[in-house]
């Protein structure tokens, strides 16, 4: 597998890319590094949410990606279901609206895309109990099926951090007046490889022309994928 790092301001999304590639199984992706030995880098309320997951040991695409996303690094990283990989983007995430000191009124400062309704709410379970650390730090999932005039409600109030599928955050997007995406400071993208293969490559494409160009920029996925 192989790494490419280079050096730039963060959150520029033009010159700094980190490359991962795996197809190992969850057990072969532990690793010998802990998040203990992140204490210095991540905040204290982060590291006892881990904690409390019951997470000691990183998995490896946890060890390769989350020191450089914290350092305002892009990913592109390949990875299986099960390998560790949303705890990888999730907690570089977290850290940097707590390091910006994320309000409400900022509007919304990390979006995260998931490919169905399913993934979204594994993700944003996963989100909620890291967050329970972070009491000043408002989340939300929106997606379709779900009830559209009270998630407008709520993102007209402020989601600092969301959870969305493509469709659903698309038509909010282009429809819901207050929700304010100007100072986005991160994009995920997980499982983009699913993303596309239910034909949702138009959706993407008017998602990010409608989002801020320089931001982080998370990209998952389970296989490499040329579009």
């Amino acid at each position: 597998m192989d790494y490419y790092f280079q050096n730039r301001e963060p959150q520029s999304v033009e010159n700094s890319k980190v490359e991962y590639n795996s197809s190992a199984d969850i057990v072969s992706y532990l690793s010998s590094t802990t998040f203990a030995s992140l204490e210095n880098i991540l905040s204290k309320p982060t590291l006892l949410a881990i904690a409390e997951m019951g997470f000691t040991k990183m998995t490896e695409i946890q060890a390769k990606c989350i020191e450089p996303l914290l350092q305002g690094r892009d990913v592109l990283a390949s990875a299986k279901t099960g390998s560790g990989k949303t705890l990888a983007f999730l907690v570089p995430a977290v850290e940097l609206l707590v390091k910006l000191e994320w309000k409400a009124r900022n509007g919304t400062g990390v979006i995260v895309i998931s490919p169905t309704r399913e993934l979204s709410m594994q993700t944003y379970g996963v989100l909620s109990e890291i967050l329970e650390k972070h009491s000043a730090l408002t989340h939300g999932l929106i997606m379709g099926g779900a009830n559209r005039q009270t998630e407008a409600q709520k993102l007209a109030k402020g989601v600092s951090f969301l959870v969305a599928t493509p469709g659903r955050l698309l038509d909010h997007l282009q429809n819901t007046d207050d929700f304010t995406v100007k100072n986005l400071k991160c994009l995920i993208i997980d499982e983009a490889d699913r993303i596309l293969d239910i034909g949702f490559e138009i959706e993407m494409q008017q998602i990010l022309r409608l989002l801020p160009k320089k931001r982080q920029t998370m990209f998952f996925s389970a296989t490499q994928t040329p579009k």
